[in-house]
């Protein structure tokens, strides 16, 4: 079971008063500071400013540091690495990545497969995230795929396409910006239905000295924003901004000695629920579980009612019916993947041996589980294979083909009057 999947049956357990809801009414609690509309191009100046106050060779270090125990490496390697295994983003999928800095979260995100935009009101850091991603494609030998783009713009009037994105990720960034409604509010905007939101990051706890001087002092040293959310405001406006599935998470990192092995959750973790900002959200989607679900059952049933070949063209018409037997909803269209299309093809697959016809057919609709489909359909076979055997599939694209998962392809016969599920 992946991990999303689990994670959505721990919370279908929970009684409805151990779920953490948002408020409905604004905290009196917000942010440490106000932002007035007219600090904002003052921030946005300092930020811009931000590397060129900083030490040049640590941005291109980042996260890696050498102090005793390296503390600061371990806290941003888990803290980046556990909020993405909880976003559980859609494979090869598309994220904003908002307050990307030096882009060393650029790299991994890169390497693990993703698509990314990288949003940075500092063109200086961006020149060093240019730079790091050229060396990490030539590490990784990823050549020009996945692709990034990088944008020098506040989130707040970021020029991004809405509803492209599979995921929006902030890490020890979400403090930086300077108008929340409106930033929170493009992540929205850029988010496809289903897409999900990820954010990890300190929250504010009023009273807490500690944290208010250590913010004082940065903002002292190099004017840029510091105002983190209490986690009851962070809350609140995710939940005036549509979002939907609010998640917050314990933070239990490490490796734990076996004479440890009876505490709780709540005792091991090194971050707690309300105390930070790490959770995750979701734009609504129409659909409950769809092909983007990758651990969700997806199944079908393929029958060929009819079958015309034109050999003198190497075409063959079919007339099919699709049944959707499995709990996903099958997605017509997507950005990225998980869009269920039809294929016609000879041989195993990923065998020396496996051809396709052409083209691939997308579905004209959403297919809901239990809805059939039936559709007339036109593939061109390549010279002299009418006498081959083809089976009629679908394809998860992205993901799997059916008859990965256990659905049967269906067999072409030649004859009229023939065509049969393949046993």
């Amino acid at each position: 079971m992946g991990y999303r999947a689990l994670v959505r049956r721990v919370l279908r357990c929970l009684r409805p008063e151990q779920r953490d809801h948002p408020p409905d009414k604004l905290p009196q609690h917000r942010r440490f500071l106000s932002n007035g509309p007219e600090l904002m191009e003052t921030y946005l100046r300092a930020a811009r400013e931000y590397a060129s106050q900083s030490d040049l060779a640590w941005l291109y270090r980042k996260p890696f540091d050498r102090n005793a125990g390296h503390p600061a490496f371990f806290e941003e390697m888990y803290s980046v690495m556990n909020l993405l295994q909880a976003m559980d983003i859609t494979p090869s999928g598309k994220v904003a990545e908002v307050g990307s800095g030096p882009g060393w979260i650029t790299e991994i995100l890169l390497a693990l497969g993703y698509e990314v935009d990288a949003i940075e009101p500092s063109e200086e850091m961006i020149a060093i995230a240019r730079d790091r991603v050229a060396h990490a494609r030539q590490h990784f030998r990823l050549g020009e795929t996945p692709r990034s783009g990088f944008y020098a713009e506040p989130l707040e009037t970021c020029s991004l396409s809405s509803e492209s994105y599979d995921a929006v990720f902030f890490h020890a960034s979400l403090h930086h910006v300077i108008d929340e409604e409106q930033g929170l509010a493009q992540c929205f905007r850029l988010l496809r239905p289903g897409g999900v939101l990820g954010i990890s990051e300190s929250a504010w706890i009023p009273g807490d000295r500690q944290l208010e001087e250590k913010l004082e002092d940065e903002m002292r040293r190099f004017g840029t924003l510091e105002n983190p959310y209490t986690a009851e405001y962070l809350d609140f406006l995710l939940n005036k901004c549509g979002f939907v599935d609010i998640q917050r998470y314990y933070g239990v990192n490490g490796l734990f000695p076996a004479a440890m092995g009876d505490r709780r959750i709540a005792e091991a973790a090194t971050y707690r629920p309300r105390d930070h900002n790490i959770l995750t959200a979701r734009k609504p989607s129409p659909y409950d579980a769809t092909t983007l679900d990758p651990d969700a059952r997806t199944e079908a049933k393929i029958e060929i009612l009819d079958c015309t070949p034109e050999r003198s063209t190497n075409t063959v018409r079919l007339k099919v019916r699709l049944v959707n037997h499995g709990e996903t909803v099958w997605l017509a269209e997507t950005p990225r993947a998980g869009w269920v299309s039809i294929a016609l093809r000879r041989g195993e697959l990923e065998s020396p041996g496996f051809i396709e016809a052409k083209p691939r057919h997308r579905l004209p609709r959403p297919l809901s589980p239990g809805e059939d489909l039936v559709l007339s359909l036109i593939f061109h076979l390549p010279a002299g294979s009418f006498d081959a055997p083809w089976l009629l599939d679908l394809v998860n694209e992205g993901l799997f083909w059916f008859s990965r998962r256990g659905s049967r392809p269906a067999l072409v016969r030649w004859a009229k009057g023939l065509n049969k599920e393949r046993p």
